[in-house]
């Protein structure tokens, strides 16, 4: 594969412009790297975001990534999907996950408008999934080479929606310089997005002066990713009509991809509990609870914030949710072995909730999983993840909930830009 010496040192974190066509020469590896680096500042941990924008990683398609700081390490999701989609989910064709250690270096200029901080980013690991038919039947074409990207298939025997490791694979580590070096620089300012101030995150700029351990000395002119913010808390559940129980009819939904669900959120202050039954496909109305396989119930502190387009029909309120506590029972003896020891590239992308890599997992009994480090990264416990909500009057004149579509489209701040299609009935 040709070397694009442009983006050879271009670092992989920082925006939608990161992974093309690296090159597997080793000239990134830096001469000196950072030494005994000092915790990641409190500005550049959380969770950043770019704007959903055609792609240069995958030709054809379009792209949307989130970075994650936590202390010195970095996960980076980048989701590819069709297309002229607005980054919808459901058009999902090829996420990619990639772990890194990350040491900050010194800062250089700070205080000025080329202030920046040099940092090192050594990848350990990187594992796709392919989401569609084209990526999945690509990738099992062992002559596609994805047009000159870093992503294609590099093995046989690809599984639609199945998390694949490549970190052990030859090309693969040598194209993602997985336990390399990679120095850059960076810098954080604050800048004013759709008429909100907002952390950006600058990137060296690439293909420009470089100093001896080929580290950019400049900064690029173009914000490559914003930071997630928190939701602003400005009424109460109470006010907003949210207390008390909803209950979702049985239904395949976020969690897994065939199993049909039994879903309840029980709203209390400023607190939310959700339960969730899983059963088995055979069960397409949950209707016998002697077919449920596992259980799920979920803590959170909730935030309601701000009501968005009041009056039409378009009309939603801000919601920030905490998850504080996971817990899971196997209920169905043949399913609690499918949970030993399963790790993240065991399963499914879907599936949010496996074995992470636990073994004692018995028939029916509830398993805390919340200071699991797979668990705590996967399903955001401890992090306030942004949602919208509608209550609205059905024809019958029940309640109805609709929280925000997992399937659609999402914005910087990781909130979903549409509601979902079939609703919550108060009970």
């Amino acid at each position: 594969m040709k070397v694009n010496h442009k983006l050879q040192l271009t670092v992989f974190f920082m925006g939608m412009l990161m992974l093309t066509a690296c090159g597997g020469d080793g000239g990134s590896t830096a001469q000196n790297p950072v030494t005994q680096p000092p915790p990641v500042s409190q500005s550049l941990d959380g969770l950043w975001s770019t704007r959903c924008s055609a792609s240069n990683n995958l030709a054809g398609y379009d792209e949307q990534d989130t970075f994650n700081f936590k202390d010195n390490t970095l996960t980076t999701t980048k989701f590819f999907y069709q297309q002229n989609t607005n980054c919808k989910h459901r058009a999902e064709a090829l996420r990619a996950r990639i772990t890194a250690n990350i040491a900050l270096g010194e800062a250089v200029n700070p205080g000025t408008a080329t202030g920046h901080t040099k940092i090192d980013i050594t990848r350990t690991r990187v594992i796709l999934a392919a989401m569609n038919n084209t990526i999945e039947n690509l990738f099992d074409n062992t002559s596609y080479t994805g047009n000159g990207s870093i992503y294609y298939g590099y093995r046989r025997l690809w599984l639609l929606h199945y998390w694949i490791d490549l970190s052990t694979t030859t090309v693969a580590n040598t194209n993602f310089k997985i336990n390399q070096i990679i120095p850059d620089i960076f810098q954080i300012s604050e800048e004013m997005v759709d008429g909100t101030p907002h952390k950006v995150l600058k990137l060296g700029a690439q293909g420009g002066n470089a100093d001896s351990d080929n580290r950019p000395i400049s900064l690029a002119g173009s914000i490559t990713a914003i930071k997630q913010q928190k939701t602003i808390p400005t009424q109460t559940a109470q006010a907003a009509v949210l207390i008390g129980k909803w209950t979702y009819p049985c239904r395949i939904a976020k969690g897994h991809s065939y199993y049909p669900q039994r879903k309840s959120l029980d709203f209390e202050g400023n607190k939310l509990t959700t339960l969730i039954d899983f059963y088995s496909n055979s069960s397409a109305h949950c209707s016998n609870d002697d077919l449920i396989i596992y259980q799920v119930a979920i803590d959170a502190d909730i935030v309601v914030g701000k009501v968005i387009n009041k009056g039409a029909a378009n009309e939603h309120t801000q919601i920030g949710i905490k998850t504080t506590k996971v817990q899971m029972n196997p209920q169905n003896l043949n399913f609690a072995p499918f949970f030993k020891g399963k790790e993240l590239h065991d399963i499914a992308v879907e599936e949010l909730y496996y074995g992470y890599g636990q073994t004692d997992w018995p028939k029916d009994v509830w398993k805390d999983i919340s200071d699991i480090p797979k668990a705590i990264e996967t399903l955001n416990i401890g992090t306030q993840v942004p949602d919208i909500f509608k209550i609205s009057t059905a024809t019958d004149g029940s309640k109805e909930l609709k929280m925000g579509d997992y399937q659609g489209s999402f914005d910087i701040n990781g909130r979903a830009m549409s509601l979902e299609p079939e609703g919550a009935v108060f009970q």
